[in-house]
């Protein structure tokens, strides 16, 4: 998760660094109080995160609102690999706030070892690897599938606490 926070970020600045470097700076004289011109927009994204290992990550997204404190990304799908499982989460539209990312809006998660999550609301605190829904949420895989109203992922120590779960094993037994 904190491999998909940072292909993000890593993709927002460098778009960032591209639109600074392209724009044309205007006469100070001629700017207005009551327009915040430190807001940027993007449309149609494409992005990717390449490293010595190549594409490590990519992201598309409808729009992207820069704000001052914040950035909102609309109809996002990120595909990233880590450890050799690849990644994807999809939203109608990721905040990010300082350590914080929220995702809201049919949520889904998918890996390629046949899992899936899918939810409405999903925030993603990149300091403490903490993940929390506060929404009902639906958890499939190979083993088995769990319902819930709600839960909290401790990423850095394996944690998972969930309210009101449901469990329904799909292994054979022997």
């Amino acid at each position: 998760m904190a491999l998909r926070i940072f292909a993000i970020a890593i993709v927002l600045f460098l778009a960032e660094i591209v639109f600074l470097t392209t724009k044309d700076f205007k006469d100070n004289e001629s700017l207005r109080d009551d327009i915040d011109f430190t807001d940027i927009a993007f449309e149609n994204i494409d992005g990717y995160l390449i490293t010595k290992n190549g594409i490590e990550a990519k992201i598309k997204a409808s729009k992207v609102l820069k704000y001052s404190n914040k950035s909102e990304i609309f109809d996002i799908k990120t595909d990233f690999l880590h450890k050799n499982i690849k990644n994807q989460i999809t939203a109608q539209k990721a905040t990010l706030k300082e350590d914080i990312m929220e995702l809201n809006g049919n949520v889904h998660y998918e890996n390629n070892n046949s899992m899936q999550l899918n939810t409405q609301n999903l925030v993603y605190n990149t300091k403490t690897e903490i993940v929390t829904a506060n929404s009902p949420f639906t958890l499939t895989s190979d083993r088995g599938n769990a319902k819930g109203d709600s839960f909290i992922y401790d990423q850095k120590n394996g944690i998972i606490k969930a309210q009101k779960i449901k469990y329904t094993s799909l292994e054979r037994a022997l």
